[in-house]
């Protein structure tokens, strides 16, 4: 009995024993974490922007045509290619022809009436000196028969209506209103004369314009634009405006079609559109294309990459590794198998990596993504470490 209840004791005992070996093993496993780990190496680091941008042609002409006149011929239409100096449209012009007609006849007509005047001023003054010699001659006679001749001669002068500055200056403005009429009408024949004319070479996307109506002013008789010389648009915040730069260099993307451009314009303010209910203001910039094709039309809107800044061959390593404090940026460096939390500057970053500027090394081990039971000092492992 006393045996068997030794042999009791003696298997608890060992029981005891192995568990207590099992509890120790599986503590110290615990304390030695397991942690994934990147090495921090050279390469380039490039700074995006992305946004979208509305493809529009960099040469465009809206010709709005004048009111007044009525169309007589539309000589395009949309899709056409048109060339410097192609009359779009012409305008019917037998009215005007008319005023100019009438306009000319008014102005002759006072050019004849102000040299009928001054043939009549010349006349009335040839007469008057003629009066003026005789009175002087029979001035002073005693002889009855002068001195009657003399008081007819007298009379005669003073009857004579003479013609002054102010009936030839009256005159004279009725010349020059004739001459402005004269004027406008035919600025507006030669105008009607020379219809709409396309100013450079391209393709017309709109027409506003019917044959025998008057043009409409609410919007443009003919659109032209160049298809081959295209921009993107873009319209930015505050905060990505601060990134912008002159000469940047862009990737615009739609569908599986890539072209690049460069940034070429910045508007110098910004502003809001009130129309839209916009509370924040932007600024619009404009990217060259440099490699447009068929596929890519205007008013399309396409992705758009910008490089806001770029480096090479610098230290870098996964923004999944950085802990951000209130005072400094830090990663854990990988030593002797000890997390040691080590401050560093970083410069530009990417979507996923950081350019590393002071308190890392090529080669340095840190770990990636730690968990926040990882601490400065604690005992780690790296993932192809464990055996």
């Amino acid at each position: 009995m006393k045996k068997k209840r030794r042999g009791i004791i003696t298997v608890i005992i060992i029981a005891i024993f192995v568990l207590t070996i099992v509890i120790v093993n599986s503590q110290s496993k615990d304390k030695t974490l397991t942690v994934k780990t990147v090495e921090v190496v050279k390469g380039d680091v490039e700074t995006i922007l992305s946004t979208n941008a509305l493809i529009q042609s960099k040469k465009t002409k809206e010709y709005m045509g004048k009111a007044q006149y009525t169309v007589d011929s539309v000589n395009f239409e949309v899709g056409d290619k048109v060339k410097a100096g192609d009359v779009l449209l012409t305008y019917k012009t037998k009215d005007y022809e008319n005023a100019v007609l009438q306009a000319r006849i008014q102005y002759d007509n006072a050019l004849l009436n102000k040299a009928e005047l001054l043939e009549q001023k010349k006349d009335i003054e040839d007469e008057i000196k003629k009066l003026d010699e005789e009175i002087f001659i029979l001035d002073g006679s005693s002889n009855p028969e002068d001195i009657a001749k003399l008081q007819t001669l007298i009379q005669a002068r003073k009857n004579i209506q003479e013609i002054n500055d102010e009936k030839i200056m009256l005159i004279d403005n009725s010349i020059e209103l004739a001459k402005l009429q004269l004027d406008t009408y035919t600025d507006t024949l030669n105008e009607a004369l020379e219809g709409i004319v396309a100013e450079f070479d391209g393709v017309v996307t709109q027409v506003n314009a019917t044959e025998s109506l008057p043009l409409s002013m609410a919007q443009p008789a003919f659109v032209v634009q160049q298809l081959d010389n295209l921009k993107g648009v873009i319209k930015l915040g505050k905060f990505d405006a601060a990134k912008i730069q002159l000469g940047q260099k862009v990737t615009l993307k739609y569908e599986s079609y890539k072209y690049e451009g460069t940034v070429s314009f910045i508007e110098p303010v910004a502003s809001k559109d009130i129309t839209m209910g916009a509370t924040d203001a932007t600024i619009v910039a404009e990217i060259d294309i440099i490699n447009p094709d068929e596929h890519l039309k205007i008013n399309f809107d396409v992705d758009t990459d910008i490089s806001v800044a770029k480096v090479t061959q610098v230290l870098k390593l996964p923004t999944e590794c950085l802990k951000y404090s209130k005072d400094d940026t830090s990663v854990f460096v990988l030593k002797e198998s000890i997390a040691v939390l080590t401050p560093i500057e970083i410069g530009i970053q990417s979507d996923t990596e950081v350019e590393v500027i002071k308190g890392l090394s090529e080669g340095d081990i840190v770990i990636s993504t730690p968990a926040e039971y990882i601490t400065d000092g604690i005992a780690v492992i790296p993932e192809g470490d464990i055996k």
